[in-house]
């Protein structure tokens, strides 16, 4: 109740903002109610508006550093803000508010991708530029997605890595912040044919669904463990179910007897590492993806093509995916161990 509250106060002090500026008056600035103060363009700069899927967790905090500091480095005036809890219609009053301040592109990390449809007509009536960057919404008319990963590589690398480890046979689950996101839903669906296709000896038994949420992941995952004593493997798709899980393994006594596979975040998961826990995880570099969607941003607004293979300064080349020719692939996905973990510092 208390963040529906601070969100209507922040869509309050945003329209108050608007009302002084006047919508086509852009001599003054125009300021985020949250956690950034961007110009108008009447500097002349490019605007970009980031929508996560929530803000204040530290995947999406990573994204917003990389954002920043891309942003800073081009000359971009950057507004990162969103909602407290994975809501799809409290993400489209952000849209729907940067629509009406006629920024020069908004990029979204859709939590229901089904919903955004008519904003993005509405923005691109407006001369709104609009990237999806994190999940997507292939149907919305975006004009670019920005995709962290190969979608299908990270699904099958997942349920290899988990099936590996429990000899290829056995019963599994499934933990997922939710049933709507499109980019955890794409994986899930690749790593459940890849298991159908290549180990039959393995069932899957259950779907839990967690909510962004670490600790309704552990309690989840606490009943799933008691639930099926013969349960020998999770595959847990987002930042927060890994460490859920996780967690409930340790506290269930199931360390070595239930094996985990997931993406989460290296400061999140290093403890559950380091006490074999786990035996490895998944991610790639989320500050990279914020200043990668910016500096993609920027060349759209530009109306320079996006090509496969072509060098983005500051970031290197870029591919594009076969199946979509706007959907860039930034990287490959890292494989976190005991061995590497502490190699890696992305700040999170």
């Amino acid at each position: 109740m208390l963040d529906t509250l601070k969100l209507r106060w922040r869509g309050m002090f945003a329209a108050v903002g608007l009302a002084l500026i006047g919508c086509g008056d852009h001599k003054h600035e125009t300021h985020s109610a949250a956690t950034n103060v961007s110009p108008s363009k009447a500097d002349g700069k490019v605007v970009v508006a980031m929508l996560p899927k929530l803000i204040n967790i530290d995947y999406f905090d990573a994204c917003k550093r990389g954002a920043t500091k891309a942003a800073d480095e081009i000359g971009v005036n950057l507004i990162y803000d969103g909602p407290t809890e994975p809501s799809g219609s409290e993400q489209n009053k952000f849209f729907d508010t940067w629509i009406r301040q006629r920024v020069s592109a908004i990029c979204i990390a859709p939590n229901q991708p089904k919903t955004i449809q008519r904003f993005v007509e509405k923005a691109k009536a407006e001369g709104i530029k609009v990237l999806t960057w994190d999940s997507d919404a292939p149907e919305s008319g975006r004009d670019l997605f920005v995709n962290q990963v190969d979608e299908k590589t990270l699904g099958e690398t997942l349920i290899d890595d988990l099936a590996k480890q429990m000899n290829e046979e056995g019963e599994w689950a499934i933990a997922i912040a939710s049933l709507d996101a499109a980019n955890l839903n794409t994986w899930r669906r690749f790593a459940e044919a890849r298991a159908k296709e290549k180990y039959p000896k393995l069932k899957l038994v259950a779907t839990e669904v967690t909510k962004e949420d670490e600790n309704f992941a552990r309690q989840k995952m606490e009943t799933l463990l008691n639930a099926y004593p013969n349960l020998k493997g999770i595959v847990a798709f987002d930042s927060n179910s890994v460490p859920g899980a996780a967690e409930a393994i340790k506290r269930t006594g199931k360390v070595g007897k239930v094996a985990l596979a997931g993406n989460s975040t290296p400061n999140k998961m290093r403890p559950y590492i380091k006490e074999g826990v786990l035996e490895s995880f998944y991610l790639w570099d989320p500050r990279a993806l914020g200043a990668l969607t910016v500096r993609l941003a920027k060349l759209v607004v530009e109306g320079k093509p996006i090509t496969d293979g072509m060098e983005i300064p500051g970031h290197g080349k870029i591919s594009l995916s076969k199946q979509d020719p706007k959907t860039v692939i930034m990287a490959e996905p890292i494989r976190f161990t005991k061995e590497n973990i502490d190699k890696h510092d992305f700040g999170i």
